[in-house]
């Protein structure tokens, strides 16, 4: 009998101390909580046909480690995202923790003007990296979402003999905390542009559609904002004391420029 119980106790043992060493084996607290991070690209207008810029590397900062998410060159013609349109430029599965940073390497642009082609000079702080901060929680489980928002307009500047420089101006936010303006110009004939002011500031501006005349000023952080509109011939419009609401529109309706 003993011959048989012995094996039979020592194959007991044997299990529970490898049960014990997969549970030491096992992180403590359990798998590590994770958030999705999509890093979405957006535009206000500038008076050019087109912006292209080649971004060689695009990363992001959290709790102290870089995360790439985008790392072979991709161009982007900035002027084609507008208006509350977005280009998903990354996504990748992260620990849920602190978003302190997203960083953009800029390899080259040009600019076209009039239909022809120019060189962007690059300054070198954007060859190294332009780093934007952002200082956000990502909860477990989320999908979080960044919205880079490009100012075509400020971010190219003439420095004459047909040169061009890019000075990039860019605001970095959560999509889950803003709101936007909406509006229709019945006489938007004349290349109407809508502006979002917030005291003195310019935060975004919006090209109204040739067609319908419809404009959105999007991606704008809660708050209060005056609404300013003016197209090519000088008519306009201004509303102050426009609010905002994070995820909500709010829609300034028919609009005649006068």
């Amino acid at each position: 009998m003993k011959r048989f119980i012995i094996p039979f106790l020592l194959s007991l043992i044997f299990a529970g101390l490898m049960a014990g060493c997969n549970q030491q084996e096992e992180p403590l607290g359990g798998a590590p909580e994770t958030a999705t991070l999509n890093l979405l690209l957006t535009d206000a207008p500038g008076d050019y046909d087109a912006i292209l810029i080649t971004f060689s590397q695009i990363s992001a900062n959290l709790d102290s480690n870089w995360i790439t998410f985008l790392d072979t060159p991709r161009t982007v013609d900035l002027l084609a995202w507008q208006n509350g349109r977005t280009l998903l430029v990354g996504s990748e599965d992260i620990p849920a923790g602190r978003l302190h940073q997203v960083r953009l390497l800029v390899d080259s642009a040009r600019v076209v003007v009039d239909g022809v082609s120019y060189n962007l000079e690059v300054p070198s702080g954007a060859q190294t990296g332009l780093k934007l901060n952002v200082q956000s929680d990502i909860p477990a489980d989320a999908i979080y979402e960044l919205v880079l928002d490009f100012d075509a307009g400020r971010s190219v500047l003439r420095t004459g003999n047909g040169r061009y420089k890019l000075k990039p101006v860019i605001r970095a936010m959560p999509r889950a905390v803003t709101g936007s303006i909406t509006g229709t110009i019945v006489n938007g004939e004349h290349l109407p542009v809508a502006y979002a002011m917030a005291g003195p500031d310019t935060i975004t501006s919006s090209l109204a559609d040739p067609f319908t005349g419809s404009f959105q000023l999007a991606f704008l952080p809660e708050g209060v904002y005056s609404v300013s509109i003016s197209d090519t011939t000088g008519r306009g419009f201004v509303e102050d004391s426009v609010s905002v609401r994070s995820g909500n529109s709010t829609d300034l309706g028919s609009i005649i420029l006068q």
